[in-house]
Formats: C-alpha cells, sequence, structure tokens
C-alpha cells in the first residue's frame, strides 16, 4: 500500500566535495527576547516588526558571500527546519507555520510556503502557495524534484512536486499519520531511499523506505528514542542518524540519540546527555561526528530558576556506534538550527537573539572559531536549510 506518489530519488549520494554550497536562513523580525508581551517560548513581540526575509549565503572554499535576502513569510515557532534548498542551487523553499496578528499582539496559523528563485539577480520569489494547514517544517529529496511538508497540528503532510528549472511546485499529494502524533520534522537519506520522520506527540521516530513509486506504509519501524524528538539527520551514507529530543523544556538534561537504520533491524543503539533544549541537530557528511544547539533555557525569563545566559553547541563524535561527547562552546541566546557543511569540519549554528550565524572549524576533535559571526540586520535567524540535504 502507498499514500502518495513521490517522484523517483536519486540513486547515487552527492558527491561531498560540491564546489559551493549555499545555506539559507529564515529571518525572525517579530518576535525578541525583552520586556514585552510575552509569547511562546520566552519571546516578546517587536511592536513594529520588519517584514519577514530570508537570507542565502554561498559557502565556498574561502569565505562565505550572501547571495541576497527575499521577502518571504517565517515563523521561529517549530523545528529549525522550515527551509530547504535544491542539489543544483536553483530553487529553495520557506515555510511559515504562524505570523503575527498586531490586533492581538499574539501569533496565529499561517498557511504559506514561498518558492524562490535562487538564479535570479537580485534572488526573488516567485510562487506562494497557501496550504490547507499550517506548515511546521521542510525536507526535500536529494535529487530536488519533490518535498514534504509537514503538519504537525493536522498529523500529516503534504508532497510537493519540484521543477527547479521552472522554479515551481504543486501539490502532489498527502500522507496520514496516527492522530496525536503530531509529525513534526523529516529527513531523506543521501541515496533518497529512506525517510525519517519525528513525532513528538507519541515520542516516536518513523522510518519509511523509498522506491520509485513512493513512500511506502506502513513504517520499516517506529523507533523510540527520548522525549520528543525533535530534529533528525542522517549520517552520510553510512546506515546511522541522530535525532535531538527536545524534552519538556523546563530546565532537565535533555539528549541526542543515535539510530541505526540499516539491515534487517533498526533501531536507536545510544543516547547521550547534551544539556537542556537542544532544538537542532546535525550529522557530518562522511558520518564522522554530530552537533546539537541546546538554548539552555536562554530565552526564558532571568527569574527562571533554570536560566541561562547563552545558548551552546555540543560536538558528539560517532564511534562505534556510540555517541562520544567531545566539546562544547557558547553561542548567543536562544539557539536554533545547527549544520555541517560539505567538508564535514565547519559547523554554521543559529542565535535568534544576537542575529548571527556562529562558524566554528572541527580541530582535533575541538569546536575552533572559524571567522566572525554573520550577522544579519533584517531579523533573527530561527531556521535553516543546506543545498542538497
Amino acid at each position: 500500500m502507498r499514500l502518495h506518489r513521490l517522484l523517483c530519488p536519486v540513486l547515487l549520494a552527492l558527491p561531498w566535495y560540491a564546489p559551493a554550497q549555499i545555506v539559507g536562513v529564515a529571518l525572525e523580525p517579530k518576535a525578541v527576547i525583552g520586556d514585552g508581551t510575552p509569547v511562546v517560548g520566552g519571546a516578546t513581540v517587536v511592536a513594529s516588526p520588519k517584514p519577514d526575509r530570508a537570507a542565502f549565503i554561498d559557502f565556498s572554499p574561502s569565505q562565505p558571500r550572501l547571495l541576497g535576502e527575499v521577502d518571504a513569510p517565517t515563523s521561529y515557532l517549530g523545528p529549525p527546519s522550515a527551509v530547504a534548498i535544491s542539489a543544483d542551487r536553483r530553487l529553495a523553499l520557506v515555510a511559515a507555520s504562524s505570523r503575527l496578528d498586531p490586533a492581538q499582539a499574539k501569533f496565529v496559523p499561517d498557511r504559506r510556503v514561498t518558492v524562490i528563485d535562487l538564479t535570479a539577480s537580485p534572488l526573488r520569489a516567485v510562487q506562494t502557495l497557501e496550504l490547507d494547514a499550517s506548515p511546521t517544517s521542510l525536507a526535500m529529496s536529494p535529487d530536488g524534484r519533490s518535498a514534504l511538508v509537514l503538519h504537525t497540528a493536522a498529523d500529516r503532510a503534504t508532497v510537493l512536486a519540484l521543477d527547479s528549472r521552472a522554479h515551481s511546485a504543486k501539490v502532489a499529494g498527502q500522507i496520514a499519520f496516527p492522530a496525536g502524533s503530531g509529525p513534526l520534522s523529516a529527513a531523506f537519506s543521501p541515496d533518497g531511499r529512506r525517510l525519517l520522520v519525528t513525532r513528538a506527540g507519541d515520542h516516536r521516530v518513523s522510518l519509511y523506505a523509498v522506491d520509485d513509486s513512493g513512500v511506502r506504509v506502513p513504517a520499516i519501524r517506529d523507533l523510540v528514542a527520548g522525549v520528543r524528538p525533535f530534529a533528525v539527520s542522517f549520517c552520510g551514507a553510512g546506515g546511522h542518524a541522530v535525532v535531538s529530543n527536545f524534552g519538556d523544556g523546563d530546565g532537565d538534561a535533555d539528549t541526542v540519540s543515535l539510530l541505526r537504520l540499516d539491515g534487517a533491524a533498526p533501531r536507536t543503539v545510544d543516547t547521550v546527555s547534551v544539556g537542556p533544549v537542544p532544538e537542532g541537530v546535525a550529522c557530518s557528511p562522511d558520518g564522522r561526528y554530530a552537533a546539537a544547539a541546546t538554548q539552555n533555557l536562554s530565552n526564558r525569563p532571568k527569574s527562571h530558576p533554570f536560566y541561562g545566559e547563552r545558548s551552546a553547541v555540543v560536538l558528539l563524535k560517532i564511534e562505534n556506534e556510540r555517541l562520544l561527547r567531545l566539546d562544547r562552546q557558547p553561542i548567543g541566546a536562544w539557539s536554533q538550527g545547527v549544520a555541517f557543511l560539505d567538508d564535514s569540519r565547519t559547523v554554521v549554528a543559529q542565535s535568534i537573539a544576537d542575529r548571527a550565524l556562529h562558524r566554528f572549524r572541527i580541530e582535533a576533535d575541538r569546536l575552533r572559531p572559524a571567522g566572525a559571526p554573520i550577522v544579519f540586520e533584517s531579523g533573527g535567524p530561527a531556521s535553516m536549510g543546506v543545498s542538497g540535504r
């Protein structure tokens, strides 16, 4: 049985040594940490915010270069995976799970996904899809021909058919999940033959097979990793993945889990503590390292008993199917996404509070600063996507 049809996935993983790589960042101008009207997650509403925008950066072997910014609806609510970029670096998607209602000074559900032409000069939004439910996050297939839009509150996902040369997207089907399961984020394997979906509502991570006709259901297995699985990332082609377990977000030590996905019995093989509220997680393309961005309750009021002044990036090593904690480096408050570049040694991490993308380099199993943070004037980076993943 199949719930819908996905366009044929690629059969081979993209080479890790691609000469250029684009990182897309959704910028959130509507919420900050500070005095004002409280909203979700300890933030406050900005009285007269700038327009929502998305920024795109070309990371070449030398220095990162800003390709441009585009007006597009964004939101800090949800996992930091509301941006997706095709491997050919021609098309990007940006989703907005919520919008600010100025009359009520609060956030209400949004339904928009924006299609962006990355070949245009200047960059431009070419299409806006109005979906039938709030889009929480995005996952694009490695061949760039399809994408999943997760609708957490509706317990389903929308399938988009993409044409990167025409810079267009259209609804091609839907996936239904169990009631109350709360599908939150998803990731395709590098060969496009596997799909992972985190389900925060029932604390599961579902592994699906993908073939030429689409996603096969039921799932191969629903794995149990930790409390409220949030972000997920495949570890190259080695048969592993990592998932961040967000927990209740109230100060307890939260975790990252390592999943083994090859063979006949996929399962969780290890879980380690990384600190409070790991919002983002990423695995290096060579499968040797993982990194988690932990908020450390830095977005909570200073009166909170477990308040932390800064967020942190935690570096983990994957060895003999175990996660070994190597290093921890502080970044600005209210961290969001984290990602590896294709060299498997450069890590970038987001902080909304200082409106920055922090850069690190792994040297001798430690995180070293790799240049000044990239600061955005238009808003704080709330979500991130890397071309081809």
